[in-house]
């Protein structure tokens, strides 16, 4: 894991690529490393706490400073080869940890606004395998972001952000209201052909 954090800033894009496929195959990372890798600041460890992964509870891990800013990075990454396995990297990791995979989020809105559409096309398959993981719950602060993907020029954008919406847990009556009235407004600007 700490090998393939240096990996995944390395100057050559295959390797930074590579890196990325290889992180997505992990089973066993702490939650710690994990929340870690999202954030570019050092995060101090709650040495009272203890990780879990797939349900087990693990003994409390220190951060590793080589896995802050991994993914952050990684989305950024001027290549969009790597920013889109970036992207499915994360959403690989987000089922080993809900805590993780609401942190995710945040980047992965982010992504919504990539300037390529491979980009873009992972990112919502990304949030639709973490909708089917079950570990996708839709946050108020993200819903005009992922609202305005309905209204998308691509048809194909625009029907994956239906199938997420048909999946994502929406936890209050407003979001899904929003999300109603959404998708009644995207179909009106570009009617669908069955």
């Amino acid at each position: 894991s700490i090998q393939l954090s240096s990996m995944a800033r390395d100057m050559c894009t295959e390797v930074r690529i590579e890196a990325f496929n290889a992180l997505a195959k992990m089973q066993r990372v702490s939650e710690g490393v994990l929340l870690q890798s999202l954030s570019k600041k050092i995060i101090k460890t709650d040495t009272g706490s203890a990780s879990s992964i797939k349900g087990k509870k693990l003994p409390p891990k220190l951060s590793f400073p080589c896995a802050a800013g991994i993914f952050a990075h990684g989305v950024e990454d001027e290549f969009y080869q790597v920013r889109t396995v970036a992207c499915k990297t994360l959403g690989a990791l987000a089922k080993l940890s809900n805590r993780y995979a609401q942190k995710a989020l945040d980047l992965l809105m982010d992504m919504m606004n990539d300037d390529t559409e491979a980009a873009r096309l992972q990112t919502l398959q990304t949030l639709f395998d973490m909708a089917t993981y079950g570990c996708l719950s839709m946050q108020e602060k993200h819903m005009h972001m992922f609202l305005g993907i309905l209204m998308d020029a691509n048809v194909v954008v625009r029907n994956a952000a239906r199938k997420i919406l048909g999946s994502v847990n929406l936890p209050k009556l407003q979001m899904f209201k929003s999300a109603l009235d959404g998708l009644i407004a995207g179909l009106e600007k570009n009617p669908e052909v069955c």
